[in-house]
């Protein structure tokens, strides 16, 4: 797939209603597990770290479709730079 279509997948993505169910859902697990947490004082250390990676990764998938949309904008706009044909079209 290239950038442009992905980057076009990923809009279409992110405006989709699955897309904002799944955060939705996601955002609510981060808090019970941090609430878990904050609730629990006599929580084991691993517990903790176990429910810590949970909210890492959840925040990171929650975040994965604008650090791909960051890198597909960079591959764009090197692409362009790097393309002749448009630099002699800009001069």
């Amino acid at each position: 797939m290239q950038a442009k279509q992905a980057l076009a997948a990923l809009d279409s993505l992110q405006r989709s209603k699955g897309w904002n169910y799944l955060n939705e859902i996601m955002r609510e697990e981060v808090v019970q597990a941090a609430m878990s947490i904050a609730n629990s004082p006599n929580m084991e250390l691993d517990e903790i770290n176990f429910r810590r990676g949970s909210i890492w990764a959840a925040n990171q998938l929650l975040d994965l479709p604008n650090r791909l949309r960051l890198r597909l904008e960079n591959e764009l706009a090197l692409a362009s730079k790097d393309d002749p044909l448009k630099q002699d079209v800009q001069k």
